[in-house]
C-alpha cells in the first residue's frame, strides 16, 4: 500500500482544487485484498462537474489498477464522516482544513447523539418486556 499511498498523495498534490483528500477503508486499514476498492474522500474548492468527478474517478483507478469510492466530505454524513477521520489517512490539506472538518464531525456527532441514546433505550425496554 505504501507506493500506492505515495502515487495517491502525488496525484492530489497536482489537484490544485483539492484542499483536502484522505484515503480511507481497507486500504489505508492495511486490511485490503486484491479485489479491494480505492475509498477517497475529498473537499474541493468548488464543487467537482460531473466531467471533473469522472476524469478523477478514471485517473485513480488507472494509477492504482482498483476501482474508485470517491466521496465529497462536504455531503459525507455520520458515521460515515466519522470513518473517514478516524481511520483514514489524511493525504493533502492544511491542519486547518482538517480541524475544521473535525469540529463539524463533532457537532453532528453531539447531534445525532441523543437520537441513537433515545433508539438504544427504547430497544432494551423492548427487550427487558
Amino acid at each position: 500500500m505504501q507506493g500506492s499511498l505515495e502515487s495517491i498523495q502525488q496525484f492530489f498534490a497536482a489537484q490544485p482544487d483539492v484542499e483536502l483528500a484522505y484515503v480511507f477503508g481497507s486500504l489505508a486499514k492495511g486490511s485490503a485484498h486484491s479485489d479491494s476498492d480505492l475509498d477517497v474522500a475529498i473537499q474541493t474548492r468548488q464543487p467537482l462537474s460531473a466531467e471533473q468527478r469522472l476524469d478523477m474517478l478514471e485517473a485513480l483507478a488507472a494509477l492504482t489498477g482498483r476501482p474508485v469510492d470517491l466521496v465529497d466530505v462536504a455531503h459525507a454524513g455520520e458515521p460515515l464522516l466519522g470513518e473517514i477521520l478516524t481511520h483514514g489517512k489524511r493525504i493533502k490539506g492544511t491542519d486547518n482544513h482538517h480541524v475544521r472538518l473535525v469540529q463539524r464531525h463533532i457537532y453532528d456527532t453531539e447531534d445525532f447523539l441523543p437520537t441513537v441514546r433515545r433508539l438504544m433505550e427504547a430497544r432494551r425496554q423492548q427487550w427487558i418486556s
